[in-house]
């Protein structure tokens, strides 16, 4: 079941990015962007990757499920040379052997036990650290002009520690308090990350942004699950995370 969630999570994302991607260059507003059957279907395929997602995530150790995500930019450089005929370089396939690599250690680690949570207030101290390094990241880069590396930042960072956020939603039940300032932030930062990532794709590379975005989002819940929720540390899944965090890096050019 674990490789079941996990690996269609990160195939329907990565058709999704490409079929989004596709339709976003085919569309000059919001109202053809509604009617782009291309970007609907990348839409639809991304809701129900995330679904998956999200389930792994309430069953399994967010640290243990995130890196597969990682497959979500080697699988999107395949798609992405195949049907958008983007290049595909050495360096990329370096990328997603990496990738592949890291994913295979921490397979190994699929039966690991539960970690044990801390405090909310360690999960807000978290969130709010992590917020307050993007921002100052993306303040360097827009006033740099790097406007593609802070698009796929806001994307990766906000996914990432939605992600987070649900975890410890789910963690309380399938049903929480309807009044839960995580559910809020939740939302907030979800859509925020969404809108990123649809600018992003609108107006920098598929095989940029994905990537660095990916890569953000694989460390932020990854690093999360140790420090906020106690899942195990081997030195097994650090060398995994180190492998697909080194592939996803190395897709930026």
């Amino acid at each position: 079941m674990f490789f079941l969630l996990t690996l269609g999570s990160a195939l329907g994302l990565a058709l999704g990015n490409v079929l989004e991607a596709f339709g976003l260059r085919g569309s000059n507003s919001a109202k053809s962007l509604l009617k782009n059957k291309f970007w609907l279907g990348g839409l639809a395929l991304s809701v129900v990757a995330t679904l998956l997602y999200y389930a792994a995530m309430a069953k399994y150790n967010i640290s243990l499920v995130q890196p597969f995500m990682s497959l979500n930019p080697a699988l999107t450089a395949i798609l992405g040379w195949k049907l958008l005929g983007e290049k595909m370089t050495k360096r990329i396939a370096i990328a997603i052997a990496f990738i592949f690599c890291g994913l295979l250690i921490d397979g190994t680690q699929a039966g690991e036990s539960a970690g044990s949570p801390h405090s909310l207030e360690t999960l807000w101290i978290y969130c709010g650290a992590v917020l307050a390094l993007l921002a100052i990241c993306c303040v360097f880069f827009l006033k740099h002009k790097r406007i593609e590396i802070a698009d796929a930042l806001g994307a990766g960072v906000g996914f990432g520690l939605s992600a987070v956020l649900y975890k410890s939603i789910s963690i309380d039940g399938l049903f929480p308090p309807p009044v839960d300032f995580r559910l809020f932030s939740f939302a907030i930062l979800y859509c925020a990350a969404f809108a990123c990532s649809q600018v992003g794709l609108r107006r920098g590379r598929a095989l940029f942004v994905i990537p660095l975005s990916a890569a953000a989002g694989l460390l932020v819940p990854a690093i999360g699950g140790i420090l906020v929720f106690g899942d195990p540390a081997p030195v097994e899944k650090i060398v995994a995370l180190i492998f697909v965090a080194l592939g996803s890096a190395l897709f930026v050019r």
